[in-house]
């Protein structure tokens, strides 16, 4: 009786063994998920319900700033984002107006040289605002002013500042004349009149409409 129990007790054994082999051997053949598809389904499951429509994106304007240094100037704006249609205005009409110029552009004029904001709003109360500011690159002509006396005829001039090329003018040619270079406009001659006498003002103009004078007394 101890013999077959002994033999039966064996025998389970060995089933026993060949099924936790059978069931190791399968957990070890198992391939881990190393795209993560099977993780970003238990963290994503499928449902019916609708999903939420996205926000609109924040309301933008481009360019945020800009300069205007002379008046008829235009700087074009464009806006993005938002919700529904844009409406235009500026903090400053007396020193510029803003003109709408498509779906989602407008157009700025400057009337005065100065500081100004281009507002731009949604149909949802969103808005942008983009500052315009006055150009500080004042001009200057060296001399400012000359004294031309005792037969003399001629005074050279300079120009500092503003942006080249240089337009030169006399205003009164009966007095003299003004003489440049296009590939140096920043330097001029000015000729006086033989026997004429008074003042005379020259006037420089830059690539941007931006002016300086300087005066000329012609003395006998």
């Amino acid at each position: 009786m101890k013999i077959w129990r002994s033999g039966l007790l064996g025998s389970l054994s060995v089933v026993c063994l060949a099924v936790l082999l059978v069931f190791s051997g399968c957990e070890g053949t198992t391939e881990e998920d190393s795209s993560g598809v099977d993780a970003y389904i238990a963290a994503h499951p499928y449902t019916s319900a609708s999903r939420d429509t996205p926000l609109p994106p924040v309301l933008t304007i481009t360019p945020a700033q800009a300069t205007a240094s002379i008046i008829g100037q235009t700087i074009a704006f464009t806006a993005g984002g938002g919700n529904g249609a844009y409406h235009w205005g500026v903090s400053d009409s007396a020193d510029g107006k803003i003109e709408s110029n498509g779906a989602n552009q407008a157009l700025y004029t400057c009337l005065q040289v100065g500081n100004n904001d281009v507002i731009v709003q949604d149909d949802s109360g969103h808005y942008a605002v983009a500052h315009i500011s006055p150009v500080t690159d004042d001009m200057t002509i060296y001399p400012a002013s000359a004294l031309l006396e005792d037969g003399a005829l001629n005074v050279s001039l300079a120009v500092a500042g503003g942006a080249p090329p240089y337009s030169w003018t006399s205003g009164n040619t009966a007095l003299g004349t003004v003489s440049y270079s296009a590939s140096s406009s920043y330097v001029a001659a000015y000729t006086a009149v033989s026997g004429a006498y008074g003042q005379n003002v020259i006037t420089v103009i830059d690539a941007e409409g931006r002016t300086a004078s300087a005066t000329i007394t012609q003395a006998p």
